[in-house]
């Protein structure tokens, strides 16, 4: 992709993914068969325009095909993807005119890019410690902002909305998530241990 307007094929999902990360796709209609096959062929890119259940979204993902992974005899197919990039959606083009497919053209947007906070890493760190202590892994390693997500296990509403907020509301945003869920674990861990104790 050249320059910050890019035409490509499109699959609008209730999906949101960040910068490298990966999921697996069943893609079954015959108009997204097409988009994928096209994708594979060309060694090109499609986007993923968020679509909750009310409102189609501006904000997506611009992913590739990592692998196919399952081809089924009736012709659907598990399809490997990674986000290689977000974008805004200027346009959408419900079919596109020589394809079964739609196509839109978007604006490519920086990942997130959080700066070196303190506060959050040290949040992280024992929110990790925390998780895996019992499993072995005395030792929580650093964490990254791909692995705070990742540990967080956020929906894809939390995601959008996070990739959405100013930088200093990112912090925050993730700071209030690993509050809560650090809670959470502590919760689960203490009825385990009582029904354990019974």
């Amino acid at each position: 992709m050249n320059g910050n307007y890019n035409i490509m094929g499109m699959f609008p999902l209730r999906l949101f993914l960040l910068h490298q990360e990966r999921t697996t796709l069943h893609v079954h209609e015959p108009r997204f068969l097409q988009l994928i096959s096209d994708c594979i062929e060309n060694d090109s890119y499609f986007g993923i325009p968020f679509q909750s259940k009310t409102k189609f979204h501006e904000h997506g993902s611009v992913v590739r095909v990592v692998e196919v992974v399952e081809q089924y005899e009736n012709g659907e197919i598990d399809v490997l993807i990674e986000c290689v990039q977000n974008f805004r959606l200027i346009s959408f083009e419900a079919k596109d005119e020589d394809k079964l497919y739609p196509s839109g053209a978007i604006k490519s947007l920086n990942p997130i890019a959080i700066e070196h906070n303190e506060e959050l890493i040290e949040y992280a760190y024992d929110y990790n410690k925390l998780l895996f202590r019992e499993e072995g892994n005395t030792e929580a390693e650093t964490v990254d902002i791909r692995k705070i997500i990742s540990l967080l296990s956020l929906k894809d509403e939390e995601k959008l909305k996070l990739f959405r907020y100013n930088p200093i509301k990112q912090i925050q945003f993730l700071i209030h998530k690993l509050k809560y869920m650090s809670i959470l674990v502590h919760k689960e861990k203490l009825v385990a241990h009582q029904y354990h104790l019974n």
